[in-house]
Formats: structure tokens, sequence, C-alpha cells
């Protein structure tokens, strides 16, 4: 006897084997059991929800003598007669290959005959959307009145492409995706019926893949078992899948967070040596990190994870804050059109990783605030290494919490002891002392206090400003054009700047906005800004 593959061995026959689909089960089986039948139906929904072997059940059941809750008896002379597929009182065709105006011509001939065994003649018209419009044309008015004998049910994968004229006259029923969890207990029921013993993970990696239809799963499934026939294993199912297991996906995923890029890139390699595609690895690690996001934020969700390997992704999501997770998640999830169509996948897949382990390449406020919550959980904690910069960054001298703590105190003005001309940022051997070094400083110290305040538009409009200088006790502000300056001296954003130079310097500096080229530019070298960063952690803003 020919192999009959899973999908069709195991196509539902009755309403209790129909899984994911309670409110179209409930709702069908009301209206045989009541005798409330409809005259046209719409099943719409994903491929592989069960619209077509729903079709097939309610055709059956309609017409049953006896039916057992709403599901045809399969005993009764009508069950006998429409079993199989040569029954002429259900008649199934397929809108794919009959598409054209003549077939639904012949259907509005025939369907004025009665049924020869059954109550009802019944429809069944797949792929419904492949008509074409002098074919829907030709069906409307027979949708619309049919005979009383005569039920139509039209089934489609892509109900936006119906016209509203077919839409407004069919009861409509859109069949949902199957939950994993229901995929994989149904899996396992099969697999426990056909005598396959398996390991543990193997059926729920399976019906991840097939993302919530149960056709597809059960493809693959008949695919990981020709290559491993004796038991289905988790080894034999990565290999046929071309999927990741767990360990890549964490040690990828720890990697972008961190922001360690030559991690990112070494485990990419390794990917690609085991000829594994880049597209499916996008998407994976995109779920991921979605299950990274529910398990931080959802109390008591474990996923599909083991115990060993939740700890671990608690541990992992619950060290970095929700916006770097849901960022890195954004970027995969939106690159997966251009890894599609991209004809240098690797490359394309590669920037995007580096785009989203680096948080710096995010002007924004959320960006910075995740950066200055990762400093202040480090602080707290007492372990300063990996505040300042990613992994990938060259080893530098440790100092300790207390001094990082006083740094990062002096930076923002709160808690300072000494003037804001005098305030310690860099080492006293780097000091230097200069006016472009303490002007520096200074302006950062009042992004920082503008931001604190909630002052956004005070603050990008400041951060726009190329030249200042400190000298004497003088915060000078050059502005470079009109806008900016009229900005700055309005009477409110003057008097806001004024007494934010006056909280961080204690009294000690005056604010002063000037206008004219005739000002010296001020330039800061990169050597000095370098050191800024290394202590503050990031940029907080570029210059040109």
């Amino acid at each position: 006897m020919a192999y009959l593959s899973l999908y069709r061995k195991y196509r539902p026959s009755t309403w209790d084997k129909v899984i994911g689909q309670q409110y179209v089960v409930r709702t069908l089986v009301n209206q045989i059991e009541r005798g409330t039948v409809g005259h046209a139906y719409l099943f719409t929904g994903t491929r592989g929800t069960g619209k077509t072997s729903s079709a097939k059940i309610f055709a059956r059941a309609i017409n049953c003598l006896s039916p057992v809750n709403g599901s045809p008896c399969g005993e009764c002379e009508v069950c006998r007669a429409l079993q199989g597929d040569g029954s002429i009182d259900i008649i199934e065709m397929d809108a794919a290959s009959n598409n054209g105006v003549e077939e639904i011509r012949d259907l509005r001939e025939n369907v004025q005959y009665p049924p020869t065994v059954a109550r009802y003649k019944v429809y069944i018209i797949d792929e419904v959307h492949m008509l074409s419009a002098s074919a829907f044309n030709a069906l409307l008015k027979t949708l619309e009145e049919p005979p009383e004998h005569a039920v139509f049910i039209l089934a489609t994968t892509e109900a936006h492409k119906l016209p509203q004229t077919i839409l407004s006259r069919c009861m409509r029923f859109d069949f949902r995706l199957v939950p994993k969890a229901t995929l994989t207990s149904h899996l396992e029921r099969i697999l426990d019926a056909e005598g396959v013993p398996y390991e543990k993970g193997a059926p729920e990696l399976i019906a991840e893949q097939g993302e919530g239809s149960v056709r597809d799963m059960l493809s693959l499934a008949d695919m990981c078992l020709a290559y491993s026939p004796d038991k289905l294993t988790l080894s034999a199912v990565y290999d046929v899948l071309g999927t990741s297991e767990f360990r890549t996906l964490y040690s990828l995923s720890e990697a972008l967070l961190s922001g360690s890029v030559p991690a990112v890139l070494t485990i990419t390699e390794e990917v690609y040596d085991r000829g594994k595609g880049f597209t499916v690895l996008n998407k994976e690690l995109a779920n991921f990190f979605r299950e990274l996001v529910t398990v931080k934020n959802v109390a008591g969700y474990r996923g599909g994870f083991s115990d060993a390997e939740y700890a671990e992704v608690a541990a992992l999501a619950n060290r970095y804050d929700n916006y770097r997770i849901s960022r890195a998640m954004q970027i995969l999830a939106s690159a997966e059109g251009e890894l599609r169509y991209s004809t240098r996948p690797r490359i394309t897949f590669e920037a995007i990783l580096v785009k989203a382990a680096a948080i710096y390449t995010d002007e924004n406020s959320g960006a910075l605030f995740s950066r200055v919550a990762e400093l202040e959980k480090a602080v707290a904690s007492g372990i300063p290494a990996a505040v300042s910069r990613p992994l990938s960054a060259p080893e530098k001298p440790k100092v300790s919490a207390d001094e990082i703590q006083k740094r990062i105190s002096d930076f923002s003005g709160s808690g300072a002891e000494t003037p804001a001309d005098e305030v310690q940022v860099f080492d006293d051997e780097t000091q230097g002392g200069t006016p472009d070094d303490k002007a520096e400083v200074f302006m950062g110290n009042l992004l920082t206090e503008l931001r604190a305040e909630r002052r956004m538009i005070l603050y990008n409009a400041l951060n726009a400003q190329k030249r200042y200088t400190l000298e004497d006790g003088v915060f000078t502000i050059t502005t470079a054009d009109d806008a900016s300056r009229a900005m700055l001296t309005e009477e409110h954003n003057l008097k806001t700047l004024e007494d934010a130079a006056e909280k961080l310097s204690k009294g000690t500096v005056k604010l002063v906005v000037a206008g004219g080229e005739e000002q010296k530019r001020v330039r800061h070298t990169a050597v000095d800004r370098a050191k800024l960063y290394d202590i503050l952690g990031d940029r907080l803003r570029d210059k040109k």
C-alpha cells in the first residue's frame, strides 16, 4: 500500500478532531443541531488551519440522518453514500484551475437539480479568490437566491480579494492560527499513535516551525521522520529544518545585548559554516527576543524553555531593560523583507546585527536613558567594568565603584562640592585645565540638567550649538544663526538656562548667549572627547 502522508492520514472527519477553532466548531454545531443551516458560508484563514476539512465535515453533518454532537455518525446510509470523493451531492471545485465564467455557468445549471440521496447538495469552492471578475458576476445571483436544497461553502486564504457583493452574501468564519501548545499536543498524539518514540522538545520545535498551520507542521514532521525513522530526535529536527538550537540563539542574543560585535560576527561565521540560512536565523532570533521580553514582563511565563534554559533566559532578560531588548527585536523583525530580496544575504544580515548591537546609533533620548539605567545598575551592584563601553572595546584600567559614582555626580552637577569651572571629570594627569575642557564638561552638565527637566525642545536647540567657551566665570554660547539665537534668548528659555548654570556652578558661573561670526570657533580634540565618552559610557550628542 502506498504511503499516506500524516496530514492526509490524520485529516479530521468529526468536529472533536478539529483543533484550535473552537468558536467556529461551536457555531456550526449549534446550527446543525437546531436546523438553522444557512445557504452560503465563507471559510477564510491561513493555510492548513482546517478550512477545507471543516467544510467537508459540515457538508456531511447537515445531511446525516443521526448526527452525533453535530458530527456525521458515519453509520447511516447517507453517511456511507457520501463517503469518499465520488459523491454527486457534495461537489468540490478548485477555483484555481476552474476560474472561468463557463465553469460557473455549468454550476448554475446543475444547481437546480435536487440531491440524489442527501437533503442538501453542497458546493465547496476552494481558493474562491481565484475566480475571474466575470465568474464572480455569474455566481452572484445564484449565491444570493439558491434553491432550498443548495448550500455553498467558499474557502479562501485571501478574503480581501473577494468582491464586497460576494462577502455580504456569506456567513463568514475566520479560521485562526493554532497555538503552539495545541500543535505540540496534537503532534505528540499522532507520534504515539504511529508508535514513533521522540525526544522531549522535538515535537515542540516542529510545532513552532509550523507557525500555526496544522498541515505545515505535519508536513515537516513527515520530513523529520523520513530522516530519522526510528526515533524523532532534536538533532534530527535541527538538521532537517535548518533551525538553530537554543545555545546558538542564546549566545547570539547575549552578544547583541552586550554590544560585543566580535562575538556577534564569530557566531554568525559558525552558523554560516553549518550551512544555515540567514533568513531563517533572523526570524528565529526575532522570536527569541520576543520570548525574552515576555519572560521579563509576564510573571510566570516560561515559554517552551526547559528549567535550565529558562533560568538562563530569565537572567539575560533581567540584565537589560525593555528598550534595549525591544530595539534589537524591532531591527530584526523589520529586516525580514530586506533579507528576502538581498543578493548578498550574509553581508546584509551581519550589517543588521552590528546595528542591533550598537545602541549608540539611536539618536534619541530612549537610547540614552537605557545607557544611563545600565550605568546606574552597574554602579549599584559594584560591577563597573562593563558600564562605560561595549564588550568589544579595548581593555582599560578598572576603577572603583566609588570613583565612578563620584565622576557621575560631578558630571551631572548633583551633589558636587566644587565649582563648575573646577569639576574633576578627567583624571588629574589628563585634566589639563584648558578652557576647552571646562566648556565641554559644563555644556554636558547643562544638557543633562535640561534632559532631567524634560525640556527637550530647549535641549535640542542647545545641543545644536557648536561654539561655546568658559573663561573667567563666564560661559558664553555663540549662536550660528538667528533662529538659534531667538530660541535661546527667549525670556523663559534664557531664564531656564541661567538658573541651570547657577545651580550647576553654585553661583560661580554666569551664562551669556552671544551671536555673530566674529566669535572664535571652539575646537574640541578627539582625544578629549574620547576621555569623556570613556567615563560617560556613550555619546550624548554628535558633533560635526
